[in-house]
């Protein structure tokens, strides 16, 4: 399950047995428009990814930053005692599915790239009752999982990879976020009542006047200037890494959100940087824009972060 082609092979059989339409990418956009305007709702099913690895994921319930989600299999076929079989009839994909209800996991939103179909509710149901152990719902066309009787049968080594691949999801690096009563120090802090502004100007590549502010906490320090600071102060990256300022959580709520997970695949691509990295300075980046401007009210991130990235002239999507 580590290939990232894996759930593309998904799609490519269900496309064989169902036809090219439903599954096609013109046939996603009329199903469910721009990915860039996308919402997240129970009983959708999802392509997840990071890096190389990838899997099908259909979405129990829907929290802050992370979806109760269980993997979904259509090749290679697999099942256990825990897991739910759907009949190819009731989904887009036109064969046989396997649920896996004991894998059910809390996985981030910003692992998810592309919703691919919609259950109905009672496959929803019946699939969250086997994840917590309840009675299964009845369902047309679903049927219970055959047990796994020996670690050796196919079907034990497809669950185990499931089990790596979404460990791994879960493990997929997030933005810094604000929490309540714990204040970040400032940079001025760690450098003491007489810092050498010169230095830390070319350092930086900033002016002083922007200096002076990232000094006192008023711009936030960009993550990618921690080790120039480094070099320059002679102090330890990961002490100035404890000064930089998290993200208000709103603002990474926009920025994780898959409506912006091509942007950030496109601006990674520009940059040639990860796609960690492209979010990240992009999040910090919007957040600095925030600070030099003046008004009240709550801000509107994916605003923010569309006049951001707009200047840069790198981004087209997004909320």
């Amino acid at each position: 399950m580590g290939d990232s082609g894996v759930p593309q092979r998904f799609l490519d059989l269900a496309r064989q047995v169902r036809g090219p339409r439903a599954l096609s990418e013109a046939g996603l956009r009329e199903r469910f428009g721009d990915p860039a305007q996308a919402e997240l709702e129970p009983g959708q099913v999802w392509r997840a990814r990071w890096d190389e690895v990838s899997m099908l994921v259909l979405v129990l319930d829907v929290d802050a930053r992370e979806v109760n989600a269980v993997p979904v299999t259509i090749d290679p076929p697999g099942e256990d005692e825990t897991s739910v079989v759907v009949d190819g009839s009731r989904t887009a994909f036109g064969v046989d599915a396997t649920v896996w209800a004991g894998l059910v996991s809390c996985v981030p939103m910003r692992v998810l790239e592309r919703v691919v179909d919609v259950w109905d509710d009672d496959i929803v149901g019946c699939t969250a009752a086997q994840a917590q152990g309840r009675p299964a719902l009845a369902a047309a066309g679903v049927r219970g999982g055959q047990p796994i009787r020996s670690a050796l049968e196919p079907d034990a080594e497809v669950r185990a990879g499931l089990t790596d691949d979404l460990e791994y999801l879960r493990h997929a690096p997030g933005l810094p976020v604000e929490e309540s009563g714990r204040p970040a120090g400032t940079l001025a802090s760690l450098l003491g009542a007489r810092p050498d502004l010169r230095t830390l100007c070319s350092a930086l590549e900033m002016p002083q006047p922007e200096v002076m502010k990232l000094l006192r906490g008023k711009i936030p320090l960009p993550p990618d200037r921690i080790d120039a600071i480094a070099s320059a102060t002679g102090l330890p990256a990961a002490q100035i890494a404890r000064t930089v300022r998290p993200l208000p959580a709103d603002l990474v709520y926009a920025a994780e959100h898959p409506r912006w997970r091509s942007v950030w695949v496109r601006r990674a691509r520009q940059l040639e940087v990860s796609e960690a990295q492209a979010r990240l300075s992009g999040g910090y980046g919007a957040f600095a824009l925030a600070a030099r401007q003046t008004g009240g009210g709550v801000a509107d991130w994916d605003a923010r972060l569309r006049q951001f990235l707009g200047g840069e002239g790198s981004v087209k999507g997004g909320a």
